[in-house]
């Protein structure tokens, strides 16, 4: 797994602080379901099967069960 430093605005923190208190996550956990929504909100059903295919065909068999090939099968 990756990390990245992201930088979250005034209002986004005081709403992902909020968030967080509330729901009782951490902040990795609320980034990763927030930005996977809305990449599979922007994003085609082909077009995610094709960036979890280039980024590694090792993972095809985790990929195949996180994204369905329906795509409304998934679970948000």
């Amino acid at each position: 797994m990756s990390k990245r430093k992201i930088e979250l605005n005034e209002k986004v923190e005081k709403l992902a602080a909020k968030y967080l208190k509330t729901y009782d996550i951490d902040l990795d956990t609320l980034t990763n379901k927030a930005l996977k929504a809305y990449l599979i909100d922007h994003l085609s059903s082909s077009q995610i099967k094709e960036a979890l295919r280039e980024n590694d065909n090792t993972s095809s068999n985790y990929s195949g069960r996180l994204f369905p090939n329906n795509i409304d099968d998934l679970n948000l």
